[in-house]
C-alpha cells in the first residue's frame, strides 16, 4: 500500500469494504459530476465526500449516516440519470449505473450489525449517563 494506514487493519472486514467502496463511490460520482451532470457542482460534492470518506475513516458515527444518507442520494441521483441517459450517451449510462452500484453495495455493508458495532464500540460516552452513574436517583419517591 502506497500509504500506511494502520487504523485501517484494525478494522472489520465490512467497514473496510464499506470503507473502499465509498471512497471508490466517490471517485466515480465526482468523475461523472465533472463530466456528465454539473460541472459547477463539482467543487461542492468534493467537499462533502472527502469530509465524509475522512470521519468515515476515523470511525465518527454521524460520518456513518452521512455515508448512508449520501448512498441513498447519490442511488437515487445516479438512477434518475441512468435513465436519463438511456439510448442517449451510452457511457454516461453505464458510469451512472456504475454509481447507483457502487453506492448500494457501500450502503448495504455501512447497515450491516458488524459495521454499526464497530461505530458504537468507538462512540464517547454520553456525559448525562456518566452523571447518572456517578450520582444516585435524585427523584423524589
Amino acid at each position: 500500500m502506497l500509504i500506511p494506514l494502520p487504523e485501517f487493519d484494525l478494522m472489520p472486514k465490512s467497514l473496510r469494504v464499506a470503507m473502499l467502496l465509498t471512497f471508490a463511490g466517490w471517485c466515480s460520482f465526482l468523475f461523472a459530476t465533472y463530466a456528465y451532470y454539473d460541472a459547477d457542482s463539482f467543487f461542492k460534492f468534493l467537499v462533502a465526500g472527502g469530509i465524509v470518506c475522512y470521519y468515515l475513516y476515523k470511525g465518527r458515527r454521524w460520518a456513518r449516516v452521512m455515508a448512508m444518507l449520501s448512498s441513498v442520494f447519490i442511488v437515487l441521483y445516479g438512477g434518475f440519470f441512468t435513465f436519463l441517459f438511456a439510448g442517449q450517451n451510452p457511457t454516461a449510462m453505464v458510469v451512472s449505473a456504475a454509481n447507483v452500484v457502487i453506492f448500494a453495495a457501500s450502503f448495504y455493508y455501512l447497515a450491516i450489525p458488524e459495521t454499526g458495532r464497530f461505530f458504537k464500540k468507538n462512540a464517547p460516552p454520553n456525559e448525562s449517563d456518566d452523571a447518572d452513574r456517578n450520582n444516585p436517583s435524585t427523584q423524589d419517591d
